[in-house]
């Protein structure tokens, strides 16, 4: 994929994929650089250098320009050279933002630890098999746990979890959206670099009592009305095991991940 080539360094490409990898570069840089703070404030390496929050960055392929160090992070190593790249980040609370967009892995097991829902998708035995898309709570662990499963707190009684009792096979999509990174970077929903991550298997129930136990209470943290739920609704713990992975984080198409790489992942 497109985003996968512009990570290699230039010298370990041949003709035809550098010039690609080129392209890539000035197409990248030309995206940051439309809402980039620091690119239309600063003309110059000194200047620029000298706020904290700008770097100078130097390419082949497109001129030498100052950006913001949150954007210097996300540009590939391997194309561009900035002076400093900051090591903070720039919107979430717990201190653990994004990672670099060519960490496929890293990025999706990000949005799923601290999105909160996502989109439920099912084949709908009320609607004679077309795809039905509901809105689900979920978490994937404890705020300081991400284990990179959704796990959901739901009841029979909703249309969703009927379906699935007739055929468990669901996708799952969650967004960087929802979880403020990309109103603060100005990013419509729908823009590639608002990651958005569609997670596809199947449901089944979580029987094993610690494990159930165990997930309870970290649905129960991350979402506190929970617990006021009416008893009568018989909720049950379940979780998405997960058997596909697509994701789209940046120009370039979507990247597919496999199952075995995203949990090999951590945050």
């Amino acid at each position: 994929k497109l985003s996968h080539i512009s990570s290699v360094p230039p010298r370990a490409l041949p003709m035809k994929s550098f010039l690609l990898c080129s392209a890539l570069s000035v197409l990248l840089a030309s995206a940051f650089m439309l809402d980039d703070v620091c690119h239309g404030k600063y003309t110059d390496q000194a200047s620029c250098d000298k706020d904290p929050k700008c770097t100078w960055c130097k390419a082949g392929a497109v001129p030498s320009s100052c950006l913001e160090k949150a954007n210097a992070n996300k540009l590939p190593p391997g194309v561009f050279v900035c002076d400093s790249k900051s090591q903070e980040v720039d919107h979430d609370a717990d201190g653990a933002g994004p990672p670099p967009f060519w960490e496929k892995e890293k990025t999706a097991r990000w949005v799923v630890h601290n999105a909160t829902y996502g989109v439920l998708s099912t084949i709908s035995v009320h609607l004679n098999g077309t795809a039905f898309g509901n809105v689900q709570s979920f978490v994937d662990g404890a705020l300081t746990e991400s284990t990179g499963t959704p796990y959901f707190y739901v009841s029979e009684m909703d249309a969703s979890q009927q379906d699935i009792a007739q055929n468990p096979t669901v996708s799952f999509t969650v967004s960087e959206a929802e979880i403020g990174y990309c109103a603060a970077k100005g990013y419509d929903p729908e823009d590639p670099r608002c990651a958005k991550v569609v997670l596809s298997g199947k449901i089944v129930e979580v029987t094993d009592t610690a494990e159930s136990a165990k997930f309870k209470t970290a649905l129960f943290d991350r979402h506190p009305p929970m617990k006021s739920w009416p008893p009568s609704h018989n909720w049950k713990i379940k979780k998405l095991v997960i058997s596909d992975i697509w994701m789209l984080d940046m120009f370039g198409g979507a990247s597919i991940i496999t199952p075995e790489k995203y949990y090999n992942a951590t945050l």
